[in-house]
């Protein structure tokens, strides 16, 4: 049966004297996308920083180049950075000299190409924990779990684990596809036992 979505081509259209492999070109994807940051300490020590794009908190497949399949709840949010640059990575004064274009279509995706997009959205899915630090959703879900008293934790801190985890939960894609992915059918459980024992 599968799950509904939209396939979109998309082209940058940047000056003819910028280079395609300018640091411009790369911020466009990076806006897009998100990507992760490696700072080298003077210490030797190196940290790695996930910096968020336009679609790290959206299910999405990349068939090909310049393409990508997402649920069609989330287009507004592709198209919103298509017209205006806006995005969480770089914050532009400007929306610089560029432009997109657009090529859309509906389309049918597979359980299993869901699930697996899913996957990935875990695996990029951040959430700051108590102490400030940046842990994947599901690992900070399982964390919460495993505390011995639910209400040693602040109740405002466990609505916005579980508000996060129900953005991802709530979708088509995830109520249609997470039967598919033992990864996934874990996460569920762990969101409907924490929000259970919540304060």
């Amino acid at each position: 049966m599968g799950v509904k979505g939209y396939f979109i081509q998309y082209k940058f259209i940047i000056p003819e004297n910028m280079k395609h492999s300018s640091y411009t070109y790369q911020k466009l994807f990076r806006a897009l996308y998100g990507y992760t940051q490696a700072v080298f300490k003077s210490n030797g020590k190196t940290y790695h920083y996930h910096r968020p794009g336009v679609l790290s908190s959206t299910p999405y497949l990349r068939p090909g180049k310049n393409c990508v399949i997402i649920p069609a709840g989330k287009f507004q949010k592709l198209l919103e950075f298509f017209k205006t640059g806006r995005n969480p990575t770089h914050a532009w004064k400007g929306k610089g000299d560029w432009k997109a274009v657009y090529y859309m279509n509906e389309k049918n995706v597979d359980e299993k190409n869901a699930a697996l997009a899913l996957e990935e959205l875990l695996d990029r899915f951040f959430v700051a924990t108590e102490s400030g630090k940046k842990e994947r959703i599901a690992i900070e879900l399982s964390t919460l779990l495993s505390k011995q008293k639910a209400d040693r934790i602040e109740k405002g801190y466990i609505d916005s684990i579980l508000s996060q985890a129900h953005s991802i939960t709530s979708t088509d894609w995830f109520k249609g596809s997470y039967s598919q992915s033992d990864k996934l059918k874990s996460f569920y459980s762990d969101f409907k036992k924490l929000k259970s024992v919540a304060p």
